[in-house]
This record gives structure tokens, C-alpha cells and sequence, in this order.
């Protein structure tokens, strides 16, 4: 399902906040690096004094998205499965879905830090390995 005009300025919205923090959005490294920093100072940060880690998951996430929509031919829907509904990428032909914000929240919460350009670069990699059309 395509998304509609909230879930846009949602997405818009999370999107800037990283943007607006100096980060080139069409620089995967760029984005890594920045992922890597911010869960570096939110981890370092004592345990009773850190706040709600999903607004900087969502950020980071969605920033990733961006730079794939960008690069990929993707566009934004609301892709939902049995574990829940979640904004992600999509792409015709194959009804590819790709969910960044999952992704970057895998690596967030369990710790994994340097792989974000990994990650982007294998996502590149595999939809570039698709033809265009069925």
C-alpha cells in the first residue's frame, strides 16, 4: 500500500532530522558514520540518563531508506506481514520489499556498529543483480 500524506511527512520528518544534522544523505558512508557515532554516544551515555532509542532508530533508519529510495528505484510504502505493519521500500518487478528501519534496529540493539555501509552496499548489490523488468 502506497503511503498516504501523514505517514510521508512522517517519513520526511525522521528523514531531516538527520539531514539537518550535517549528514549528506546520498553519501552512504556519510550515514554509517553518523549511525555509528550517535549509538556510541546514546550507549555511553549512563543507562537512567539515556532517552527513547526508537526516535534515533526511526531517524537512521528512514535516512537509510532515503539514500536506497534514491539510488535503487524504490519508493515508499506500508508493507505489513505477521509480525506487524511498517513503512519500507518497494520495487517492481519481483515485489521487492526492503525495510531499512528493521534493519539499522537489528544493529542497533544488538550492538553491531561499522556495518551500515555494508549494509547499504549489499542492498545496492542485490537489486542491481535484478533487471528492470520481468
Amino acid at each position: 500500500m502506497v503511503v498516504n500524506d501523514a505517514e510521508r511527512v512522517w517519513v520526511e520528518g525522521n528523514v531531516a532530522l538527520v539531514a539537518d544534522s550535517g549528514v549528506d544523505l546520498d553519501d552512504a558512508d556519510a550515514l554509517g558514520r553518523a549511525f555509528d557515532a550517535e549509538a556510541a554516544r546514546w550507549f555511553g551515555t549512563p543507562e537512567g540518563e539515556r532517552g527513547d532509542p526508537n526516535a534515533l532508530v526511526n531517524a537512521f533508519g528512514l535516512a537509510v531508506g532515503e539514500h536506497l529510495r534514491r539510488t535503487c528505484a524504490l519508493h515508499w510504502v506500508v508493507a505489513s506481514d505477521d509480525d506487524g505493519t511498517e513503512i519500507a521500500l518497494h520495487r517492481q518487478p519481483y515485489d521487492v520489499l526492503v525495510h531499512p528501519t528493521a534493519m539499522v534496529a537489528r544493529r542497533w540493539y544488538d550492538g553491531t556498529r561499522g556495518e551500515v555501509q555494508a549494509l547499504v552496499s549489499a542492498v545496492k548489490d542485490s537489486l542491481a543483480g535484478l533487471p528492470d523488468d520481468a
